[in-house]
């Protein structure tokens, strides 16, 4: 089995710091729909069973949400028609064939388009397509997703109220990139849940469309508090006492269709954990998916729960919740010199 490896590059052209920066402001804004991958091969490959390999490869599903969905879509383009604006889409991932070379995986920054990943997997042969996509597909998705999610969190930065970043920092000692009009809900001295509800047309009718981000935190003790068990009860604990919905139902862990799936990442630098699932309204049909983060902030001594959730029963949730999941990861986890208890 060969050894496939990638090749790391800040930009297409980089000569020094001062060079890069003034190389990226002259480059266009990168083109393409949110969550959206233009997948690049030649015009025969994509009716052949190696277009059927790229795409089963592709066709990854997000956990956590109620519906199949997929992580990423996908835009099939044929070499000879990749020019103009799939040129600078935000997201490339692109095949070609070099029998003289070895096989691998370029990574690429702002190559064509600001905020733009592209991503080039060079082959021998065809006939090693089956590998790369078993060894490393997975790896180039969550690259992708990442890299959406990085988006997401400028655009806030852009777009965002300051000063609901300045309210969230004083409340919980940590500094937050918050979804512009976002608005709090409850706050007290243990939690703070902010809210977004929107409307959107379909069928002639308008339906809602609701987001949620909470903070909470508690006194890090022990590591059994990093155990799931330990993180559900405490999240279904807060979450049906002040997240309350219609006919006095409350909020709490949905397992009847999925359980939640948890998974140790790597967050500024200290193990955290990220879970995701599916919530529901104890005493109310209503549900959707969620997001959660868990991570210890050493300057204070406190573990912290930044989540989010999503209720659009008539439109795909892979959009919000990744929303959700890029407020969650804006969060600097070691800011504070004080508890939030001694901040308020």
């Amino acid at each position: 089995m060969r050894n496939w490896f990638v090749i790391l590059s800040v930009s297409v052209l980089f000569v020094s710091a001062c060079g890069e920066a003034s190389r990226k402001d002259l480059l266009p804004r990168n083109t393409g729909s949110d969550g959206e991958v233009c997948v690049v091969a030649p015009t025969e490959v994509w009716s052949t069973t190696n277009g059927d390999i790229i795409k089963k490869g592709m066709n990854r599903v997000l956990y956590g949400l109620p519906q199949a969905e997929l992580m990423l879509k996908r835009i099939e383009v044929k070499e000879q028609g990749f020019q103009d604006h799939f040129r600078t889409h935000r997201n490339v991932l692109k095949f070609e064939v070099h029998p003289k070379k070895e096989n691998s995986v370029q990574v690429r920054r702002n190559a064509y388009a600001r905020q733009q990943l592209f991503i080039t997997i060079n082959l021998q042969t065809w006939d090693d397509l089956d590998e790369v996509i078993e060894e490393r597909m997975d790896q180039i998705l969550d690259m992708f997703y990442e890299a959406e999610i990085d988006r997401l969190i400028e655009r806030n930065k852009d777009f965002g109220r300051a000063s609901l970043n300045a309210q969230v920092k004083e409340k919980t000692g940590l500094s937050i990139i918050m979804q512009d009009m976002f608005s709090v809900a409850v706050e007290n001295d243990q939690f703070l849940w902010m809210r977004l509800d929107q409307s959107k047309p379909v069928g002639g009718y308008q339906h809602t469309i609701s987001q949620g981000f909470m903070i909470y935190w508690r006194p890090y003790t022990d590591a059994i508090q990093f155990s799931d068990s330990s993180i559900y009860e405490w999240k279904n604990t807060i979450n049906g006492k002040y997240v309350k919905g219609p006919q006095e139902s409350h909020m709490t862990i949905s397992e009847k269709v999925i359980l939640p799936q948890s998974k140790l990442i790597d967050f500024h630098g200290q193990t955290a954990k990220e879970i995701r699932g599916l919530w529901r309204m104890e005493g109310y049909f209503m549900g959707g998916p969620f997001y959660s983060l868990v991570f210890f902030n050493p300057d204070n001594g406190m573990q912290y729960m930044v989540e989010g959730y999503a209720y659009a029963p008539q439109f795909d949730k892979a959009p919000l919740i990744r929303e959700i999941e890029a407020i969650a990861k804006s969060v600097q986890p070691s800011v504070a010199s004080t508890s939030p208890a001694e901040v308020n």
